[in-house]
């Protein structure tokens, strides 16, 4: 009974906003009080010397309005919500976009929280730079701009101003005026093609640049696991954005069947939304410029003490945002199967490695803290380099590709210039691989002591292969799946590539004859 109750209520709250003539009876019987706020200005005021205006919403010059509007020379009309100068209005509002105003009858918290971004003032962001009316931009600043029932301007449809629900969700009307009509709920798209709509071009090429990045497709081999229905617990919480959007975000608990029979194109991979809250500042991010926020999910920045226990090495709430993936999967020195994962940037970055129970205190090297950890945006400052648009010859760079930009490590005050920052990492790099490559001269043939799934001996051989043999292969293949030739944390990983080597020269008998 109570449900009933409520949905007729919500329905007479659409149906009264929509229905100017019934707005006086609601808001004098009090019988819906909060859904709707009573016109500034009461409809049935007559102006004149008594003070109370009229239908036009102006009154007296010095008198008092009716019980529920207040007077003044300019004062508020009906229902449209114009004022007495007929700057701004919603006589317009009559077609299949209803704005943000009336999706926050029912969506209080998100309304709130997305009145605080920059979508909601970015018909304003035209207007301060006196580009309030021109056509080429209104359609990423406004509601519906140039369809059916869209925004027109701010004397008809002044609900539409601004970046709201229904540039992302569509056109709502039919949902406010069918609200049990579960078919007609507005859709929510985790498709990167939603935010590329308008973040592209010269001037935000953030679309464009993410296409070209490995967030932008699933890993071949996993999309056709998941098209199969597994692994998707296991492997798509970090390579499929569907999963993650539900594991994660949602909280949901999904089988591995959940993207069973969805081919690879039609998968959604580390999309804008999966980093991104498009609901809410967060104030995650750590210097954002122009008064942005970037409505980061994670902490942009973090700095959790080096610890190499599996629980920690494998927990994503010890890192910041590249963290909630980019982290390790606890295997350690003793597994025999498959070296370390290929996403344990963050790790190398603190300077830790998962170790066996009852070893976190005796790691295969110490922990060394990164030369780079103060960075000021951490793994941004170098993967995400920024530049404001200047012409079409030197257009925007939103950072989106995600590969290493060296003008940053000059910008963020870390090295004199760019060429001196490319000359320190292409000596390091020339390190650091001539080391790889002599460990991997000292282990010899792969088929002798790589594991077991990658071309070594079979498991049951791998008890065979030396301790000592084991712990070098395991930290040369840390190092190199890392994959940034040392510039995540130098010291570390030189660290590691020597007591590599000292491991393997230290067994008399290897290589076996």
């Amino acid at each position: 009974m109570r449900s009933k109750f409520l949905a007729a209520v919500r329905v007479l709250c659409v149906f009264a906003l929509f229905t100017p003539g019934i707005l006086h009876l609601v808001g004098t019987t009090g019988f819906i009080t909060g859904c709707i706020t009573p016109p500034t200005d009461g409809t049935d005021g007559t102006d004149g010397t008594d003070g109370t205006d009229g239908t036009d919403g102006t009154d007296g010059t010095d008198g008092t309005d009716g019980t529920d509007g207040t007077d003044g020379t300019d004062g508020t009309d009906g229902t449209d919500g114009t004022d007495g100068s007929g700057t701004t209005g919603d006589t317009g509002l009559t077609g299949k976009f209803v704005g943000a105003k009336t999706c926050s009858l029912c969506h209080v918290t998100i309304h709130r929280n997305w009145s605080a971004t920059l979508h909601a003032r970015a018909l304003e962001s035209l207007e301060g730079i006196n580009q309030g009316t021109n056509a080429e931009c209104l359609g990423c600043h406004t509601v519906g701009f140039g369809q059916e029932g869209g925004f027109k301007d701010r004397a008809t449809t002044n609900s539409l101003a601004g970046v709201g629900c229904e540039n992302c969700h569509g056109p709502g009307r039919d949902h406010v005026e069918n609200i049990e009509d579960e078919s007609l709920y507005p859709v929510i798209d985790i498709g990167a093609d939603v935010c590329g709509a308008c973040h592209t071009g010269s001037h935000h090429p953030n679309f464009e640049e993410w296409q070209e990045s490995k967030h932008a497709a699933v890993t071949e081999e996993l999309a056709q696991e998941f098209f199969e229905g597994t692994n998707v617990n296991r492997c798509g919480i970090c390579h499929s954005g569907d999963a993650f959007y539900s594991i994660v975000l949602k909280t949901e608990t999904i089988e591995d069947t959940a993207l069973e029979g969805i081919p690879a194109e039609d998968q959604n991979p580390i999309t804008c939304a999966i980093c991104h809250d498009p609901h809410m500042q967060t104030g995650n991010a750590a210097e954002p410029e122009d008064g942005r926020d970037y409505q980061l999910r994670y902490p942009e920045v973090a700095f959790p003490t080096p610890d190499n226990s599996i629980n920690s090495t494998t927990n994503p709430d010890r890192f910041n945002i590249c963290g909630q993936c980019h982290h390790d999967r606890g295997r350690d020195w003793t597994s025999n199967s498959r070296g370390p994962h290929y996403g344990h940037q963050s790790n190398v970055y603190v300077g830790e490695m998962p170790m066996p129970d009852g070893e976190e205190d005796s790691p295969l090297v110490l922990s060394r803290v990164s030369v780079h950890s103060f960075a000021r945006e951490q793994c941004a400052t170098c993967h995400l380099f920024r530049q404001d648009f200047q012409d079409e010859n030197a257009p925007a760079i939103a950072g989106h590709t995600f590969t290493v930009n060296e003008d940053s490590c000059a910008t963020a005050g870390c090295h004199p210039s760019t060429a001196q920052a490319e000359a320190v990492k292409t000596t390091l790099a020339t390190e650091i691989q001539g080391r790889i490559e002599e460990v991997r001269a000292l282990l010899g043939d792969e088929a002798l002591w790589q594991y077991s799934a990658e071309g070594g001996p079979p498991s049951g051989d791998q008890g065979d292969i030396p301790e000592s043999i084991r712990k070098a292969r395991f930290l040369l293949l840390y190092v190199e799946h890392d994959g940034s030739l040392g510039i995540h944390n130098p010291a570390y990983v030189r660290d590691m590539l020597l007591e590599a080597k000292e491991l393997i020269e230290g067994e008399a008998n290897w290589p076996p004859p």
